[in-house]
């Protein structure tokens, strides 16, 4: 049976608080293997991080919620394959920025994403350019 939505109108302490009881149920851990399986089903490779890449896994893998509308009874697309450090890092954008906050979580979640990957992925390059001029 899954668990109940939180409802809007509750405090943020008793949100706070059912949330961090369901990501330590059997209902989430179940949630999480049947997400996994979905993914594996419908996509035919494994899941990944999609920030860095690395390889996402029911051991250390983390699902971001897009939106948090369905939560206890989550759509399938509403969870997100990030590795730890990514999806910290996504949190702390959300939580220290007002501007992320008032803009739907799923549009933030998006543009948060997209915005880790150019960062990466200029830091990579910089690495390489680097690289390529030491051996030059």
């Amino acid at each position: 049976m899954p668990a109940t939505p939180i409802r809007e109108r509750a405090a943020p302490r008793s949100r706070r608080a059912f949330y961090d009881a369901y990501l330590n149920s059997r209902a989430w851990r179940d949630k999480r293997k049947h997400w996994y399986a979905a993914w594996l089903t419908a996509a035919g490779i494994e899941p990944s991080c999609l920030v860095c890449g690395r390889q996402w896994t029911l051991k250390a893998g983390h699902l971001h919620h897009a939106t948090y509308d369905r939560l206890g009874d989550e759509s399938l697309r509403d969870l997100l394959p990030l590795c730890r450090r990514d999806h910290k890092a996504l949190h702390a954008i959300i939580d220290s920025q007002p501007t992320w906050r008032r803009v739907d979580r799923q549009t933030a979640t998006v543009a948060i994403i997209a915005a880790l990957r150019h960062v990466r992925a200029a830091r990579g390059m910089s690495r390489r350019q680097s690289s390529t001029t030491s051996t030059s």
